[in-house]
């Protein structure tokens, strides 16, 4: 057997299972936290998804209303030593994002400013910094109007990212963080030219990355115990290149596969994983569901799910030439 599911068993466990009603409940359930009027379509799906599907509503709608994301007291004037970390600091239990020009890199400063609300859409079809700033878990905005640099905050992640780049050249470096780690902090000049090459999207680690990882230690002849090696390696890879949604999503469908394998149940259907990764990632930050990336994410390997199983493609090189263009078109196909 060739392809890249050779390297898997093939899934014995049914396609369609209690992750999909888990998903959907939780997806209604997060909508609804922010469009009660969604919620009116439950009894409408409940008789056909049932007890999952009920479970993945309440769970999630209970996730929601009992711990909201809360809101600062805007208006309030802070000053003191705080820890900036990827735009945001944490105060006396708020997530607040850093207002500064020019941006401000990570490290320990001496700020001082007043809070705000985040800004709305200005224009139709413009930016919503509210809405943005909400899918990441933060309602407030710390507009410093005096920033003191105290010292850089030190990466516990660099000396692992060192090792990976060891005995390249700089450039060579730069792109190879891109495409392990989706860091693409040193490639201000090589990024046109990826977007130029329509090979952007190399740059960002997703499902790709978790797969590559995935398919390389189920190939070690450890039995099923690779299985687990591959597992416990998941979180150590979200850790060091950042939890996206897309990668987060990808860890969690890729884990839940590991783990039946391992357990002997066999791999997870694409929409159980789908849906079962879905409910945890709401079940943990509902307001995720607002995020540009986290619904992209999903709505394409739903795209991917539904298009190319129903496609007969030839075998050899050429089969795996459309299947490429096939996936690359089935991926935007919910998009559209």
């Amino acid at each position: 057997m060739s392809g890249p599911r050779a390297f898997f068993p093939k899934p014995p466990l049914s396609t369609w299972g209690p992750g999909v009603g888990l998903g959907l409940g939780g997806l209604l359930g997060a909508w609804g936290l922010f469009h009660p009027w969604v919620l009116l379509l439950a009894p409408l799906l409940l008789p056909f998804l049932r007890l999952p599907f009920a479970l993945g509503l309440v769970f999630v709608l209970l996730r929601g209303l009992l711990f909201p994301v809360p809101e600062p007291p805007y208006g309030t004037r802070l000053e003191g030593v705080f820890t900036l970390h990827q735009g945001t600091i944490l105060w006396q239990g708020h997530r607040l994002w850093v207002q500064h020009y020019p941006g401000l890199e990570d490290g320990r400063y001496r700020l001082r400013g007043y809070l705000a609300p985040p800004q709305g859409k200005r224009n139709p079809g413009g930016f919503d910094q509210r809405t943005w700033l909400l899918s990441r878990g933060i309602r407030g905005v710390f507009h410093v109007e005096q920033a003191e640099a105290l010292a850089p905050l030190p990466d516990p992640r660099a000396p692992w990212r060192e090792r990976l780049t060891a005995g390249l050249s700089p450039q060579v470096g730069e792109v190879v963080e891109g495409l392990v780690l989706g860091d693409k902090r040193g490639l201000e000049d090589a990024y046109p030219l990826f977007q130029k090459a329509g090979l952007a999207h190399l740059l960002a680690v997703s499902g790709q990355n978790v797969g590559y990882l995935a398919a390389t230690l189920a190939l070690l002849p450890l039995g099923r115990w690779r299985y687990l090696l591959a597992l416990l390696l998941l979180p150590a890879y979200l850790w060091l290149a950042g939890p996206s949604p897309s990668l987060l999503r990808a860890s969690l469908m890729a884990g839940l596969s590991l783990l039946g394998l391992f357990l002997g149940l066999g791999a997870a259907g694409v929409f159980q994983a789908l849906g079962l990764a879905l409910f945890l990632q709401l079940l943990l930050r509902p307001e995720a569901l607002l995020g540009l990336g986290f619904q992209l994410s999903y709505l394409a390997v739903l795209g991917l799910a539904l298009v190319l199983p129903a496609l007969a493609l030839p075998s050899g090189a050429r089969g795996w030439l459309l299947g490429g263009l096939a996936a690359s078109l089935a991926a935007q196909l919910p998009l559209i």
